[in-house]
């Protein structure tokens, strides 16, 4: 057993692993996006459209990783 080479591949694998995830979150990131601006231009406060943005994204992620089923 080589420790810098498995090393190396772990790191290799989580590197990618995380990649993954992040383009994964993309469209969620997005959403939240569109909804403040949404919100902003049909009247609400830059503050308010971003708590309830920033409240559904948290939301939208913790449903993301609940257990299916």
């Amino acid at each position: 057993m080589n420790l810098p080479d498995d090393l190396a591949q772990q790191r290799t694998a989580l590197a990618t692993a995380l990649l993954t995830l992040q383009e994964q979150m993309v469209p969620i990131y997005d959403a939240a996006d569109g909804m403040r601006a949404d919100l902003q231009s049909r009247g609400w406060s830059p503050a308010s459209a971003e708590q309830a943005a920033l409240t559904w994204l948290c939301a939208a992620i913790n449903m993301t990783w609940q257990p299916q089923g």
